[in-house]
């Protein structure tokens, strides 16, 4: 009887601790690593993707191979590289300084890479087929939403000082794509000459 009520203590604190415990030190790592991991089918198969769909993609979204049929993989590395720098930046500034305000912006980024996970959905759910960026999209976008709740349950800020530095993150990682897109396309030129 003593053992069982143990273990049932055990289990309702580990149950505890795994849903309103901690701290997102916990969890700082974790962003460039999922970042890498979903960044990596994409460098894998974008080229590819283009010169398999070619055609379909001309005639649904022409818009989108204008953007993308001139990049090299070797430009797209180099783009997730640069994203990938800027997460590991913001997650070893949170980690060390461990204020705040660098929290909430860390955070931010981090709800920034689960929108764009989300994002692919969305243009999978439009296109109805595999694009370079799908599969791990579905397996880290519920991983990261519990991860980010989990880092809600840690606020203790209001939620306007809160809002501000994750909406600050957020709009980091979305401006920083659209600098990494640009240098995509002008390290593609450079090497291509």
């Amino acid at each position: 009887m003593a053992i069982h009520i143990t273990i049932d203590c055990f289990a309702a604190l580990a149950m505890t601790r795994f849903f309103y415990g901690g701290s997102m030190k916990e969890y700082v790592w974790l962003f460039p690593i999922i970042f890498m991991f979903h960044d990596m089918e994409e460098i894998i198969g974008f080229k590819f993707f283009l010169r398999q769909n070619t055609v379909e993609l001309q005639q649904r979204f022409p818009f989108i191979l204008r953007r993308y049929k001139d990049f090299s993989t070797e430009g797209f590395a180099l783009a997730v590289y640069e994203e990938l720098i800027l997460c590991i930046a913001i997650s070893t500034i949170a980690y060390f300084i461990d204020s705040n305000f660098l929290w909430y912006i860390w955070l931010g980024a981090f709800l920034g890479c689960d929108l764009h996970f989300f994002i692919h959905l969305i243009q999978v759910s439009i296109y109805r087929r595999y694009i370079p960026a799908c599969i791990t999209s579905l397996i880290c976008l519920p991983v990261n939403t519990l991860i980010i709740c989990k880092c809600l349950l840690c606020i203790e800020d209001s939620a306007i000082f809160t809002g501000a530095f994750m909406a600050l993150g957020a709009i980091l990682v979305f401006v920083n794509i659209f600098i990494a897109q640009k240098l995509m396309g002008w390290f593609t030129k450079k090497t291509a000459n």
